[in-house]
């Protein structure tokens, strides 16, 4: 099957997992990563979730799956270890017209979840479509290694340095000249080393170079 990629703005909007249990709990913890309000649906939760819902980061529904545990949501992520459970969250979330994520059978899933190398703001998403978890897990494991935390460290500084070009440089072939130029000097190598303020340095060098600030 051939899914289109694409990121989801969850700030504030209402996702709704289904289960109580380690898969419910990783889904759960992704999606308040994301900003999202989550609602969890189920009589028993893992210690984790029981935690995130006494904080008040969660809100729990203790009670079997019902229909009217969709209103206004945007995502649901089905995750008991009753199949026939899931099945039945999945076709009502497909009637109503909500983006649904089963784990178990992943046929019944709407969308699917790409395994996923994340470096601050930087995110790589690894997918088999479903065919091989497998080779998603190995292919990720394999960027890890190749893309360390300096590369968040290099984009926070991008972000900033974009928005100061938009802000105060009118010609945008010499913001692109810019940001090109920051990213093909040794800033990178800077930050990988451990070298932050020779890094700022540079690229203050290169914004002077090509723009006079």
């Amino acid at each position: 099957m051939k899914y289109y990629p694409v990121n989801l703005d969850l700030r504030e909007r209402r996702c709704v997992v289904v289960g109580g249990g380690l898969v419910a709990e990783r889904k759960t913890l992704s999606l308040l990563e994301s900003g999202a309000e989550v609602t969890v649906v189920s009589p028993s939760l893992t210690p984790k979730l029981a935690y995130l819902v006494a904080s008040g980061k969660v809100l729990q529904v203790p009670a079997l799956f019902q229909e009217a545990h969709l209103a206004n949501a945007l995502l649901v992520i089905a995750a008991t270890n009753d199949l026939a459970v899931n099945r039945a969250v999945a076709q009502l979330c497909r009637k109503k017209g909500i983006l649904v994520n089963v784990a178990a059978p992943p046929e019944e899933s709407s969308f699917i979840v790409p395994s996923v190398v994340e470096r601050g703001d930087l995110v790589i998403a690894i997918s088999t479509s479903g065919a091989s978890p497998a080779l998603s897990k190995s292919i990720r494991q394999e960027l890890e290694k190749r893309y360390g935390p300096e590369y968040g460290l290099l984009l926070t500084r991008l972000a900033a340095v974009r928005k100061r070009l938009h802000d105060e440089v009118g010609s945008e072939e010499i913001r692109r000249q810019v940001l090109a130029a920051i990213i093909g000097s040794d800033v990178l190598d800077l930050l990988r080393r451990g070298g932050l303020q020779e890094a700022d340095h540079l690229i203050n060098e290169l914004l002077k170079q090509h723009t006079g600030l």
